[in-house]
């Protein structure tokens, strides 16, 4: 066999592909060698000090501006302490525990505030006696604060430390820098250092600073010391206490300082409080005080019936439940009612009531199978009585099909008892559990037991102290939050200050993953300047908030969000898109090269239809007339000062005045020009999430007083009040509409009887005075009740003079719809949701009715028993549900009746309470029982605007523009423009729509104006226009508050009403302020005039028109 040749061989292809690959092993080889060999070094410092992450970058939030390019929100860079996810993913727990410890002991002991929301709380304050939460109108905490101002205990306070030591570190905590700290929250300077030395806590001042300029422009005298300094500046101010003791360690030094003093005689500290529990027991506590039939002991699903029984079973069994599919086609009804009755008929028991339901508009009517039937109750409480007695009704409040609804009517009603109705357990109770679940807690664990388990679980030390372990439990909770996105940073503390940077920045070996970032954040310029247009911020947390922003649009868990006004409703406009960069970095996490960078694209510029100036002349206008009015002063003003009174019965200022809303538009677009509130709050506490302390300081001390000051509430956009004599332009155009002169006059003869009750014009109440002969014009000029009276009734009462018109209340209503008081205004704000003022409702007086009876028996019944008469709590109830079903009865019960029945159940029908002009049978039957149904009576109050009518002050500026630009009915906006983020391009310009109301004759408008122009001509409001250079037309109204406080004892006073618009000749503006508890409606006129006046240019040398050249210049 001959042998094949080395050129051969070659043409083997087999051989040719041997041949190649050990070519290519040999390049690779030599490769490899030159890599290792060659450049080797240089690689392996790569390897060891390089490393390429991607990192976020986030996007400022879009600026909120003015009509004229004023900032109102924008972003400042704050110096930020964030952990990166992706560099703290250490195998060795123990080294990332190690890195979290080094953090929180450099952060508490510079007093840094940081996220602070684990559910479980360390030394929370708290009652030793259970009843102490009923009996006291503060909470523990609150108690504490109390107790710290009435025995001056803040030097003490703040002289107290917590130091622990142990072989990696030191954990120091100074209750002074948490009240420094708190002084920098609302924008104070202050050049204070706290330190521990061997002799305790020492205070000295910044060296690098002017002290002596300082000390004198916070006017302190020079020869203070920093430590006095720091309390004259906290001045035992309850919020800065609040602050202070706002932390566990300082709760816990505060305690011991009470003890030591023996002030904590019913006051106990709680070391682990799971912060759900609270809400769960806080929940509790509310429902025992408010239904005698919840206890701590009840259920949730028992609670949940009670709270039905008390308030919504009537409102359910009138209604029929329509269940449609998601075609909107209807597929089932339910009658509660009729389920009832089928329930107990089911238990053997012969129901005495038959249900009947119109099919045309589901209205359910009850009434006796037998007409003979003989009850003190209507049908309907016979019904729910019998169902009781058989245990009927609480399966058909908690059945499938109803108990939706039943939550719906209690919502709507005000009342949420925080009762889930899938599982039939508290709220808080199952967030609890959920929260449990996700960290596997075992079920059933105690607070402290579920801390130690968590404290395992993360193999955290056990020499630890736990003021350690929880904060480093916190942090260890962010980063389980963000899932997968671990390059997106955790932001953990905001606005830390150069000396925390730079301790950190020397700390950088030690706390890899852990870094100060410059960041955006949120801050508003002019600090409560319209806080409830622009809302506030807050971090996700609630469920639907974690669904929306962090599944849906992938926000991270530490973002901070729009949670209430136009923050809210533009939150997607405003936030803008987040960048990401690609570096190399070093070893220290130093970035060294930039590979590629996607730039973060700030939010969208919203523009709003707010004038800023005119904003601040209106809330600074309402303060005054709020302070002023509170102590009978004078309001001062360029325009002539006005002098407030006092309230003649009480023999007192209207002291109670706390409160108020005011509201200009644009009358010829709807446009917002100012929305003021009195109190307002900083939306900076907000900005990068509100502490503890700062959220309570928005709350009455006294949550039983519900006219107290409540700094969140936007009252311009959700109270309805009665609007007194403001109404009467409604009655006047009604009357105009139907056919009466404005030149008709009528007699005032001073008061008019409608049965047993008299109607007196306020000044016949007053002064036995009448006005005489009165038209439309002088009637509105004078605020005549006589006259709107007498066009109701179709005539003057007491002379028998036929007008030839009569204003039905069918007339009144339909008038009030045409100008928009039944509806929403439309205004952009979802949070909080604008409330609707409505037309009076006839069918719904009896509703009303009931409940106020209600409320008066259940505040005032047992004063009026017998002497030696006993009647348990339980016995008292079902006599005051006997009492209100009174009310359904067909024939009314007469006063010899309703005094028969009382003196049989053991009251004296006869007994005045004190400051009361009538019996309790009078009280029933006169106020109560003969109201309960539509009358001439009702008819009459709804006509000089008190009785069951109430709107909101926006309601109110629309139907005040409606009238005065010619009848145009604009839908409310406070949106002037949203632009890109450079201004270069316009997203969204609403668009402005008006509707003309519909009218017999337009001409009668100009009649209503006149009679407006009027008041500020000649009438109630004379004075205060006397030396306003331009004209003005406006309405004073007082608005009655019947009730008494519960939380003073005292009764309410009157609510004061000024509408007004101007220049009379050609309205741009229109202007509505309430004062609760204002007293006379003229009172609030002073307010209204300063914004009129601003508005036309008419405070300063500038005029309006040169504003939004000037500003824009600026811009």
């Amino acid at each position: 066999m001959r042998q094949l040749g080395f050129f051969e061989k070659l043409k083997d292809r087999y051989n040719i592909i041997i041949i190649a690959i050990s070519a290519l092993l040999l390049i690779l080889s030599f490769r490899v060698a030159i890599l290792t060999i060659v450049e080797g070094d240089y690689y392996r410092d790569i390897s060891d000090n390089k490393k390429v992450k991607e990192i976020s970058i986030t996007a400022p939030r879009g600026e909120i501006r003015d009509r004229y390019g004023r900032l109102l929100a924008g972003n400042r860079p704050s110096f930020t302490v964030q952990i990166m996810k992706d560099e703290l993913n250490i195998k060795d727990k123990q080294e990332k525990n190690d890195i979290i410890l080094n953090l929180v002991r450099l952060l508490e002991e510079d007093g840094v505030n940081y996220i602070y929301d684990l559910p479980i709380e360390l030394n929370t304050f708290a009652y030793i006696d259970e009843n102490s939460y009923f009996t006291e109108s503060v909470q523990p905490e609150e108690k504490v604060v109390e107790i710290i101002q009435s025995n001056n205990l803040l030097p003490e306070i703040l002289g107290t430390y917590y130091s622990r030591n142990d072989n990696e570190g030191k954990f120091v905590f100074l209750t002074a820098n948490r009240a420094i700290h708190a002084l920098e929250n609302k924008g104070l300077e202050i050049p204070i250092s706290a330190s521990l030395s061997t002799d305790g806590v020492v205070f000295t001042f910044d060296s690098n600073k002017d002290i002596d300029k300082w000390k004198a422009q916070n006017h302190l005298p020079q020869n203070i010391g920093p430590k006095d300094a720091l309390l004259k500046l906290i001045n035992n101010d309850k919020n800065i206490i609040r602050n202070i003791i706002d932390h566990p360690i300082s709760r816990e030094l505060t305690y011991n300082k009470l003890v030591e003093k023996a002030l904590a005689s019913n006051i106990k500290i709680v070391p682990y409080f799971s912060v759900y529990d609270e809400e769960y027991l806080s929940q509790k506590r509310y429902l025992i005080k408010n239904y005698s039939n919840i206890s701590m002991k009840t259920s949730a699903k028992e609670d949940f019936v009670e709270i039905a029984l008390e308030t919504s079973i009537g409102d359910l069994l009138e209604k029929v439940i329509i269940e449609k599919d998601d075609k909107g086609k209807e597929t089932e009804k339910i009658v509660p009612g009729q389920l009832l009755i089928d329930a107990i008929e089911k238990k053997g028991e012969t129901c005495p009531v038959s249900i009947e339901i119109n099919s045309e508009n589901n209205e359910v009517t009850y009434k006796f199978k037998n007409k003979n039937t003989s009850s003190n109750l209507s049908p309907l409480l016979t019904l729910i009585e019998l169902g009781k007695k058989t245990n009927t009704i609480e399966n058909v409040i908690t059945n499938d099909k109803v108990k939706n609804t039943v939550q719906g009517i209690m919502l709507s009603n005000g009342i949420n008892p925080k009762i889930s109705i899938s599982n039939w357990q508290y709220v808080a109770i199952n967030n609890k559990n959920n929260w449990y679940g996700r960290f596997k807690v075992p079920e059933n664990s105690t607070a402290e037991e579920a801390f130690n388990y968590l404290r395992d679980k993360f193999q955290i030390r056990e020499d630890l102290s736990k003021y350690e372990i929880r904060p480093m439990l916190l942090i260890l909770d962010q980063l389980n939050k963000q899932g997968y996105r671990a390059y997106q940073p955790i932001n953990i503390a905001y606005g830390i200050k150069d000396p925390t940077v730079a301790k950190i920045e020397e700390q950088k070996m030690n706390m890899p993953g852990v870094k100060v970032s410059i960041e955006p954040i949120r801050y508003y310029p002019m600090g409560t300047t319209a806080a409830h247009i622009l809302g506030y911020l807050g971090k996700i947390s609630q469920p639907s908030e974690i669904k929306e922003f962090i599944e849906e649009k992938n926000y991270s868990p530490s973002n901070i969000i729009g949670k209430t006004g136009v923050e809210e409703k533009f939150e997607d406009q405003l936030k803008g898109k987040d960048g990401i960069r690609k570096v190399q970095v070093d070893v220290l996490g130093n970035t060294i090269n930039v590979m590629n960078e996607d730039k973060a694209i700030p939010g969208d510029n919203l523009y709003l239809t707010l004038d800023a100036d005119l904003q601040k002349v209106a809330e600074d206008s309402l303060k005054q007339t709020l302070e002023q009015i509170q102590v009978g002063g004078q309001f001062e003003s360029k325009w002539g000062n006005y002098k407030y009174g006092t309230n003649r019965k009480k023999g007192r200022p209207y002291k109670n005045a706390t409160s108020g809303a005011l509201v200009a538009l644009d009358v010829k677009t709807g446009e917002v020009l100012a929305l003021a509130n009195y109190p307002a709050y900083d939306p900076n506490l907000f900005a990068t999430g509100i502490s503890n302390a700062d959220w309570e300081s928005l709350f009455p001390e006294n949550e039983q007083d519900l006219l107290a000051p409540r700094p969140l509430y936007n009252i311009a956009i959700q109270t309805a009040v009665q609007p007194g004599s403001t109404f009467k332009m409604i009655t006047g155009m009604a009357a105009l509409e139907k056919g009466l002169s404005p030149y008709k006059t009528i007699r005032d003869m001073g008061y008019i009887d409608i049965g047993n009750k008299r109607f007196g014009c306020w000044i016949w109440n007053s002064n036995r005075g009448t006005h005489g002969a009165e038209n439309l014009y002088d009637a509105l000029r004078d605020s005549c009740n006589y006259y709107f009276y007498s066009v109701t009734l179709g005539k003057n009462a007491r002379t028998g003079e036929s007008l030839g018109v009569k204003v039905d209340i069918e007339d009144i209503v339909d008038m009030v719809k045409k100008f928009g008081l039944n509806d929403k205004t439309g205004i952009e704000i979802d949070v909080p949701s604008e409330a609707a003022g409505g037309a009076p409702e006839p069918q719904k007086k009896i509703k009303t009715i009931k409940y106020m009876l209600k409320n008066y028996l259940e505040s005032n019944l047992r004063s009026y028993l017998k002497d030696g008469v006993k009647i348990p709590d339980e016995d008292l109830k079902k006599t005051i549900n006997d009492i209100i079903g009174w009310t359904e009865l067909e024939e009314p019960l007469t006063r010899n009746e309703v005094i028969r029945r009382l003196d049989k159940m053991g009251f004296d029908p006869e007994k005045k309470l004190g400051g009361e002009k009538e019996g309790l049978a009078d009280k029933i039957k006169y106020t109560y029982l003969n109201q309960a149904g539509w009358n001439a009576a009702d008819t009459l109050n709804i006509s000089i605007g008190q009785g069951q009518n109430a709107y909101t002050p926006i309601q109110m500026a629309n139907y005040i523009a409606t009238i005065c630009n010619g009848g145009y009915k604009h839908k409310v906006s406070v949106v002037d423009k949203i632009k890109s983020y450079d201004n270069s391009k316009i997203q969204y310009e609403p668009e402005r729509k008006a509707e003309r109301v519909k009218l017999n004759d337009y001409k009668h408008l100009e009649d209503v104006k006149l009679g407006m122009k009027k008041v500020t001509t000649e009438g109630t409001a004379r004075s205060l226009f006397a030396k306003f250079p331009v004209t003005v037309a406006a309405k004073t109204g007082t608005a009655q508050k019947s009730g008494t406080n519960p939380a003073t004892g005292d009764t309410y006073d009157d609510y004061a009403w000024f509408v007004s618009f101007a220049p009379y000749e050609d309205p741009e503006i229109a202007v509505a302020a309430v004062i609760f508890q204002g007293g006379s409606g003229g009172y609030a006129g002073p307010a209204v005039r300063e914004v009129i006046a601003e508005y036309l240019g008419l405070n300063s040398a500038a005029q309006k028109e040169n504003l939004p050249f000037t500003t824009e210049l600026v811009r």
